[in-house]
């Protein structure tokens, strides 16, 4: 089932075989909740009020086609308006760093970048994979790789 990319959206991310959580289209990102679940949720009020684990760009295709399926929307809140800072990091000099909103990068140094997510964009399975990942207390390989000061 097709579906369309509405800003203030939530959508059910399926874990694994039983478990999901939700996401939430932001404006340029996702973001994702830590609302670990096998019971379908319906009250996007409950789901808002859950800590958000991570934001990120994500491929839209889990949503166009209905793989990540849209259960409800709401006007996003203020913060969440609010652009999302990523770093960038130099691969061959690791203190030069910049923090990337919306397109403009800005020098930064590295203890700026610290707690941001690199630029990047994540396909599905990545963020699946790194859910998964959060719920089952294991490192997310792909988490790790972009960390900052990270092998990348």
């Amino acid at each position: 089932m097709r579906q369309k990319e509405l800003i203030g959206a939530f959508f059910r991310v399926p874990i694994d075989e039983k478990f999901h959580t939700y996401g939430r289209i932001l404006n340029d990102t996702y973001a994702f909740y830590d609302f670990k679940t096998d019971d379908e949720i319906t009250n996007i009020d409950l789901i808002e009020k859950a800590e958000i684990l991570f934001k990120l760009f994500v491929k839209a295709k889990p949503i166009k086609n209905g793989q990540w399926k849209i259960i409800g929307a709401k006007e996003l809140s203020d913060d969440l308006k609010a652009p999302v800072p990523f770093f960038m990091q130099e691969i061959g000099n690791l203190n030069n760093c910049w923090i990337s909103i919306n397109g403009i990068q800005q020098k930064a140094s590295v203890d700026e970048c610290a707690g941001l997510e690199r630029l990047a964009v994540w396909e599905d399975f990545h963020v699946v994979k790194r859910l998964s990942d959060y719920y089952n207390k294991r490192r997310n390989d792909y988490a790790y790789a972009l960390r900052l000061n990270g092998i990348l």
